[in-house]
């Protein structure tokens, strides 16, 4: 059997269901034809012009991202618009694309529970109304300063940012992956000693000052880079398990926008 896009959204639903999708997001198809076959698939955290001429590259018949490509309604598709110059690039190609996001940092396996084992999370649970976040404890009581290394070095990052005193000791985590601001009041009321996530402004972080919550920015890139692999690896168990003959591709040239640098102050100012 060839499988055709409309089985693979019913593979990936069972895998991630879309029911577990926020309101405001749009994670399935994005641009597609149900009925075609489907042979390659290839994987990328964003759908871009670089990740769709990868797939292109490969034969692949569909892109599958985190991020969708269309969230808000669109009046016009032109190439100088970058949402026109990826959906273009995908016509040409004969690339479809599907997402799977919020649904994706919600399921069962999906993304925040690879990151709570990532981070030895113990017990960790899906709090009342916030499905894409996890609270858990620590094995061990610790010092956000060494939490904040902890998640240095589990997840690969140079450096994360820090709101609270670095010496207070935490036990209990309430974590978000991607940009996770949204759920502060719930990371409060959770009693959470310390809320990891990406994507902290200046009013959250001073809210979460107040209201006594630790704050580790480990960056939307530096949580979710592990989707891709993640994506992959659940799809290829259950096409296995199907006795699907379809070929995996990770697109893995994707990198974090931000670079970090630190000047050495002399003088006091910089003129």
């Amino acid at each position: 059997m060839v499988p055709t896009l409309s089985h693979i959204l019913e593979l990936a639903d069972r895998l991630f269901p879309f029911g577990n999708t926020e309101p405001w997001d749009n994670s399935g198809v994005q641009i597609g034809d149900l009925s075609r076959n489907i042979t390659a698939i290839a994987f990328s955290l964003d759908p871009s012009v670089n990740a769709i001429g990868f797939a292109a590259e490969n034969k692949c018949d569909l892109l599958v991202t985190h991020h969708p490509l269309l969230l808000n309604p669109i009046k016009k598709v032109v190439t100088s618009e970058l949402k026109g110059r990826v959906i273009i690039a995908a016509v040409k190609a004969n690339v479809d694309i599907i997402s799977l996001h919020t649904n994706l940092d919600a399921a069962q396996g999906g993304l925040n529970d690879f990151l709570a084992q990532l981070l030895g999370l113990a017990e960790a649970q899906t709090p009342a109304n916030a499905p894409s976040a996890r609270f858990g404890k620590l094995l061990k009581p610790q010092a956000v300063s060494e939490l904040a290394q902890l998640v240095c070095q589990r997840l690969v990052l140079d450096s994360v940012r820090i709101v609270g005193p670095l010496s207070k000791v935490v036990n209990s985590v309430f974590l978000v992956s991607g940009s996770g601001m949204a759920y502060l009041e719930h990371a409060i009321l959770s009693e959470a000693d310390v809320m990891i996530t990406g994507d902290i402004r200046y009013h959250g972080a001073v809210e979460a000052l107040a209201s006594r919550i630790s704050l580790i920015d480990a960056g939307h890139f530096g949580l979710e880079k592990f989707a891709i692999k993640l994506m992959q690896d659940k799809f290829r168990d259950e096409i296995s398990k199907l006795g699907w003959n379809i070929d995996l591709y990770p697109y893995k040239e994707e990198e974090n926008p931000f670079t970090d640098i630190c000047f050495e102050r002399l003088g006091g100012m910089i003129n």
